[in-house]
């Protein structure tokens, strides 16, 4: 825990902690067609994990892989649909799973060596 406190405490901590804040700001409202693997902003915009991150880089300047992590934390931890059934929700959360890995390995594959 110590060593989480000092991390939290750095630079790079509080960039994390500044990216964490402006993304969940930028989603508020937003609600996520698992179908089609959209993010629907407030505004109607339906855009992809990558053109969300896109989005709020050109907004705030934030680092897009940092951006694009705490896009997949708030679609795993922090998005909650509305009018679904425990079952229902099980569903979602498996499709929303499948969408992150899938995302996780498309910037794997894009990654500089």
């Amino acid at each position: 825990m110590e060593g989480f406190a000092q991390w939290l405490e750095s630079e790079e901590g509080l960039q994390s902690q500044e990216a964490v804040d402006c993304v969940y700001n930028a989603l508020d409202g937003a609600s996520v067609d698992i179908s089609e693997k959209k993010i629907i902003w407030s505004d109607g915009q339906r855009l992809t994990i990558e053109q969300s991150a896109e989005r709020i880089h050109r907004e705030t300047n934030l680092c897009q892989d940092t951006i694009i992590s705490h896009i997949i934390g708030w679609l795993q931890m922090e998005y909650v649909p509305e009018g679904l059934d425990d079952e229902q929700m099980e569903m979602f959360e498996c499709r929303i799973n499948a969408w992150v890995e899938e995302c996780e390995v498309i910037r794997t594959q894009l990654a500089p060596f």
